[in-house]
């Protein structure tokens, strides 16, 4: 007889096992185990075995099923890469000198193109069934576009003016002097200027040509010979602003008409008429000036139509790749069983790391040129896109089977309101994704951000998305997938306004974690929504659709429509309204889920529930059955080795039998002998 007893510490649970008796004894204070544990001869105290977690054991299990280990992979890849450039290709544009209109109107031109994309795309993919060397191609095609954003020329250069601007002073022949602000710096000059105090320094003798086209050649030896030029050094000179013509109203040069120093320039003998003086000088920029940055016009135009083609080209490769890679994980989740919340974690694992990355080597190679540079963002992203489309040929898609009917099918889908809602819905989301996109970097760089503090703050909501992501599959079947979007709207109101009121750049990190339910949740949500509402024929094709909507149209219009309004609203009251608009998305589409689609949702689902028990009694059925066939061939072989060994047992006793006659014959003639 044994007897078990069981003590509590803290939250161990420790047992103490006896002969004598059964039965089980809980002690419930710590101080009181010593003085138990004595009374208990022969009694030996051992812990109780602790219970792992039922997550960790559904990660780690996920995590060690070897069919979904590609597509931790490529979701690393991916939203890495994707995040490493991505969030810097609006102030990248605006490097360029695009301006906010202009940006807005090639984010107008973007989701009318990639918007034909995904669709098509995943129709070819429904129609042909394996698609892994499609989907490779796709994705190498994403990495490349990616190269040619460092091909669009500049449109504009952006200098500040210093407070001590630097001018020239020109003086031909007998005529009077000019006084300029020299190129690539354009001064707004004051009106009504007249005395102006500057510092004079390095005259030198010209060309007169070549100083009337803004430069300044020396004369040959023997030209003003004998000539002497003396610098004042601080002198008061009296101006008259020029125009280039009668009716213009922007001033070119100032005319020096008077000086205070009226022996400047000195110049004795030689032939002054062939000879101009130019002189280096300098004034403050308060008593010249009311402008503080200067604009150099390139050819905007230009920069205009290669960066439309170019984004157009990249979006369209990267919304097709994105559905495409989307539908073949459904796929492949479904056929395992697998949770899609789980692989999405690694993307936001990758967001984490090489996000932070990309901004540090942009800073690096910035200050190394002395000018912004992000080709180091557009070469880590293409490196990481060739690595996936290596990695997809290690998918497993030869389950999918070709669709004979993938129109017709999917005209089906469009018929039914909650897929329509939902899509219209995703826009929705799409269009708030867009804005942020586009503009939080904007925002942040006005308030002074470096690109390593950008990068933080991708981290840090990628960050925040790893335990919602783990937790989705719990969050979805607590909620809902339709209430999780609904709750993912309800953040982005949270953020929006959030947004609109920081002052310091580190301020919008709270506002970044809350990320992780409007991006990471809402994305899962979004995707395994898509799936339940697909068929299988369909799955690609409306995963596709949904991908152009969010990626393509919605991304593209958030984007145009921040373009317009921040001109005339700003950036702050822009989020203001992209607020209001989740906000009464979010009511909508809660009153219509709740009317008009639980019903359909949980019909879904008690099927899905059903067809996952009959498959796990298929597969209990099977191996009950193949245990029976083992154990018949075991029993059938255990026989044959007894009746094998009992054969073998009857051929020794008779071996024994004839060798002990033979040797009673053998001593029976040695006797006679």
């Amino acid at each position: 007889m044994h007897r078990t007893i069981s003590v509590r510490l803290s939250n161990s649970t420790w047992q103490a096992t006896t002969p004598g008796s059964t039965g089980s004894h809980s002690l419930h204070h710590f101080h009181t185990l010593p003085h138990y544990r004595d009374r208990v001869p022969g009694g030996k105290l051992q812990p109780a075995t602790m219970q792992t977690p039922a997550w960790i054991k559904r990660f780690w299990a996920d995590f060690l099923h070897k069919e979904f280990m590609p597509i931790k992979i490529l979701f690393f890849l991916m939203y890495g890469a994707s995040m490493a450039m991505f969030p810097f290709l609006t102030i990248q544009a605006r490097s360029l000198g695009i301006t906010e209109k202009e940006l807005g109107i090639v984010y107008a031109f973007t989701p009318a193109i990639t918007i034909i994309g995904p669709p098509l795309t995943g129709m070819i993919a429904d129609k042909i069934g394996n698609f892994k060397v499609f989907l490779s191609l796709t994705l190498a095609a994403s990495g490349g576009a990616a190269i040619v954003f460092s091909a669009v020329p500049v449109a504009r250069r952006y200098h500040t003016l210093p407070e001590s601007l630097p001018l020239t002073l020109s003086l031909v022949g007998d005529g009077p002097a000019s006084l300029s602000v020299p190129p690539p710096l354009q001064c707004d000059y004051l009106p009504l200027l007249d005395n102006l105090t500057i510092t004079i320094a390095n005259c030198s003798l010209c060309d007169p040509s070549s100083l009337l086209q803004g430069g300044c050649v020396p004369q040959g030896p023997s030209v003003c010979v004998g000539q002497q030029l003396e610098a004042p050094g601080e002198a008061e000179v009296q101006v008259l602003p020029v125009t280039p013509h009668a009716n213009a109203s922007n001033v070119t040069y100032l005319e020096v008409i008077h000086w205070s120093d009226a022996a400047f320039p000195t110049q004795t003998g030689g032939e002054v008429e062939e000879c101009a003086i130019a002189c280096s000088a300098a004034g403050a920029r308060v008593d010249l000036c009311s402008n503080t940055v200067s604009v150099e016009v390139i050819d905007p135009m230009l920069t205009f139509w290669c960066y439309l083609l170019v984004r157009v080209l990249n979006g369209f490769t990267l919304a097709a790749s994105f559905t495409l890679f989307d539908g073949a994980a459904m796929a492949i989740l479904k056929e395992h069983s697998g949770d899609y919340g789980l692989q999405r974690l690694y993307g936001n694992l990758g967001a984490i790391f090489l996000t932070p990355i990309s901004g540090l080597l942009i800073d690096r190679s910035s200050e190394e040129n002395g000018d912004q540079d992000y080709r180091p963002a557009f070469y880590l992203y293409c490196a990481l896109k060739v690595v996936g489309a290596v990695v997809i040929l290690f998918l497993d898609l030869d389950f999918r089977k070709p669709s004979n009917k993938v129109l017709k099918d999917f005209r089906g889908l469009l018929k039914k309101p909650e897929i329509l809602a939902f899509l219209v819905v995703m826009l929705i989301s799409g269009i708030c994704f867009g804005v942020l996109d586009t503009f939080l970097f904007w925002l942040l760089q006005d308030l002074g951000a470096k690109k390593y503090l950008m990068g933080i703050t991708v981290t840090v909501g990628s960050l925040a998305g790893i335990p919602i992501l783990v937790a989705s599959g719990s969050i979805f079947k607590k909620l809902g997938l339709a209430n999780t979007i609904i709750l993912g709207f309800a953040f982005y109101v949270f953020r929006m306004l959030g947004y609109s009121f920081i002052t310091n750049p580190w301020w919008c990190m709270p506002f970044e974690a809350l990320e992780c339910f409007t991006v990471s949740l809402m994305s899962a949500a979004a995707v395994s929504y898509a799936a339940d509402l697909a068929t299988p024929a369909t799955l690609a094709t409306l995963q596709g659709v949904y991908g152009g909507l969010y990626y393509g149209v919605g991304r593209g219009l958030g984007s145009l429509v921040g373009g317009f309004l921040i001109g005339p609203l700003g950036v702050r009251n822009t989020f203001r309204i992209m607020a209001l608009v989740c906000a009464v998305t979010c009511i909508v589409y809660f009153i219509l889920n709740r009317l008009f689609f639980v019903k359909a949702q949980e019909e879904r689902k008690l099927k899905a529930e059903k067809e996952k028990k009959d498959e796990k009694e298929a597969v209990t059925e099977e191996r009950s059955t193949d245990k029976e066939l083992g154990n018949v061939v075991e029993n059938s072989t255990k026989k044959d080795t007894k009746d094998s060994v009992n054969v073998i047992s009857e051929e020794k006793a008779n071996k024994a039998d004839d060798s002990a006659g033979q040797g009673q014959l053998n001593n029976a003639f040695d006797k006679n002998e």
